[in-house]
């Protein structure tokens, strides 16, 4: 061989080496980004249609009246079919689809059974069977029409059955059961385990029509591996916020330190906590009191709890945000000028062994585009896909 063609051999060696090199490095550092966990994840309150506290004001207010509860009950329930589920879970569907959460958490899952005539007051009730809508079913078609799939995790929280007035009946009442539910999706292709499904020992109960009710709120603890890293997924909805000092305030209080307490007896993991947790930055700690004015213990808002535990508000840790207010909407869901005024829908997380490299948390639904056409009338009225407007936060951690 000729020393120049000695020469030139070599030289295409070391320039096919070159080329190579060349090629790997941007493959590999694409491949480490690939491989760097990351989660999305969306909390989102469905809205069970309607503010169940009227019956509530009724029993309270009218104490001696046998029909005050069973004619409140007649207005939640047809503000229920008013607020109509079917189109508002379209836009909902279309929230989820447009963002892919590999995780969501959702509240307020609502099912109505009704019973005609109702038998609530005959001393042996039966439980009302007959299904007049399930939210889950609703939104679980929604999103299959979108070619999204989720496994479904569950906990049943309250189950409340009363009479209602309803002039179709013979007896001129029925029975309306109404079973809430909170709900773990999990996107398929993702492993998912449930770890724990339960109810608060501390809830609410009231005397309403001369039977005990208690609104039951639960949380929902799942197990969920994405891309090779393993989250704790958290969904919870605790008592509703009402005013500073009330028993309310009091209730959620204990139930999110029921919550934290469960948390930290469990095996250490990177948690994504989501859920609504009818408590804002602003809260802070009061004395709260019974309706009778007696003093009900000193409380901790659920929000100031989770950030002394050290978990880390999502929305806080992006390098630019604005007030991110998700609540709430009028019982209608249907004024368009309506403002959302707190931000009490909330994405936390723990990184545990992990380096949270960027946190970008988008409100979704609370756009005038966001609604949708209610069926009623449908060239007039307008539907927000729920009084509340939902959280999608994607967290990127550091490869390790």
């Amino acid at each position: 061989m000729k020393p120049l063609e000695k020469s030139f051999k070599w030289v295409s060696v070391v320039s096919l080496f070159l080329i190579l090199f060349m090629l790997i490095i941007p493959f590999s550092s694409a491949f480490a980004v690939e491989k760097a966990p990351k989660i999305k994840a969306m909390t989102r309150n469905l809205y069970l249609g309607a503010d169940i506290f009227k019956v509530v004001e009724a029993a309270q207010e009218n104490p001696d009246d046998p029909m005050a509860v069973p004619i409140a009950v007649a207005e939640v329930y047809n503000t229920m079919l008013f607020t109509n589920f079917w189109a508002r879970a379209e836009a909902i569907a279309d929230e989820i689809a447009e963002n892919k959460p590999q995780v969501v958490g959702l509240q307020e899952v609502s099912t109505f059974y009704k019973q005609t005539p109702g038998d609530f007051l005959s001393g042996n009730p039966e439980q009302a069977s007959f299904v007049v809508i399930d939210f889950y079913e609703v939104l679980n078609d929604a999103l299959l029409a979108r070619g999204m799939k989720y496994e479904k995790f569950e906990v049943t929280n309250a189950d409340v059955e009363l009479p209602m007035l309803d002039f179709e009946s013979p007896t001129f009442l029925s029975d309306v059961r109404m079973v809430d539910h909170d709900m773990v999706l999990v996107r398929k292709g993702h492993a998912a385990a449930p770890l724990l499904a339960d109810n608060y020992q501390n809830n609410l109960g009231l005397e309403l029509g001369g039977a005990y009710v208690e609104f039951t709120r639960g949380f929902l603890i799942v197990d969920v591996n994405v891309k090779g890293e393993d989250f704790r997924f958290v969904n919870t909805h605790l008592e509703v916020r009402s005013e500073p000092g009330s028993i309310f305030r009091v209730i959620q209080s204990a139930q999110m330190m029921e919550l934290l307490a469960i948390l930290s007896s469990l095996d250490p993991k990177p948690v994504v906590m989501v859920g609504d947790f009818n408590s804002s930055p602003e809260d802070v700690p009061a004395m709260g009191y019974l309706p009778t004015g007696e003093p009900a213990g000193y409380y901790t808002p659920p929000y100031m709890q989770a950030v002394e535990a050290g978990y880390l508000d999502a929305w806080l840790l992006q390098s630019k945000y604005d007030e991110g207010y998700t609540s709430g909407f009028d019982e209608y869901v249907s004024d368009p000028f309506a403002e959302l005024t707190s931000r009490i829908d909330l994405v936390f997380i723990d990184p545990y062994g992990l380096t949270i490299d960027k946190v970008k948390c988008d409100v979704v639904g609370d756009e005038v585009s966001d609604m949708v056409p209610n069926p009623l009338l449908p060239e007039i009225l307008r539907l927000w896909p729920s009084d509340h407007a939902g959280v999608v936060g994607k967290i990127k951690f550091l490869s390790q």
